[in-house]
């Protein structure tokens, strides 16, 4: 019994760490024309790009999510096993803006609360083809006036 309870805070420890090393990605800066810098976690891969900011309880207001897809196409968004509101904002090759949605809400169907994990969650797409997709918190495009055509500072690939 005394060598269960020993292990017992190892295993707690080790599972936690686990757990939170799912949540770290590389982080860089993405700059607004308005010249606000927002660190931005940088989702670069399928599965990153897949878990987005999913389960994420809150979202400061300088941080967010960079998407970087290896071919410019289309890009719908849904909110999929979100708890909170965000700005979407999709970026050409150039890093111009071409669409944003402002303040899009967690997935609520009948029956599904936020985090809703239906495939029926609704979508939001966008108008050209889109390299990189930021994601901020909501109202953010709104207080720094983001609109189509602005250019996004981007770390350089």
């Amino acid at each position: 019994m005394s060598k269960i309870l020993v292990w017992l805070p190892a295993l707690v420890a080790a599972t936690v760490a686990v757990g939170a090393a799912q949540w770290v990605t590389p982080r860089v800066k993405v700059v607004f024309p308005d010249r606000t810098v927002v660190t931005a976690e940088l989702a670069d891969t399928e599965a990153v790009r897949e878990r987005g900011l999913m389960f994420r309880t809150d979202l400061p207001r300088d941080t967010g999510m960079l998407f970087v897809f290896d071919q410019p196409g289309q890009y719908p968004f849904w909110m999929k096993n979100c708890l909170i509101p965000i700005d979407i904002i999709w970026l050409d090759v150039q890093g111009t803006v071409l669409s944003v949605a402002a303040s899009v809400p967690p997935c609520r169907l009948p029956a599904c609360n936020p985090p809703c994990a239906s495939d029926a969650c609704p979508t939001y797409s966008h108008e050209g083809l889109a390299k990189y997709v930021v994601e901020v918190p909501s109202g953010f495009a709104k207080e720094h006036a983001v609109k189509a055509g602005d250019r996004i500072g981007l770390p350089a690939r």
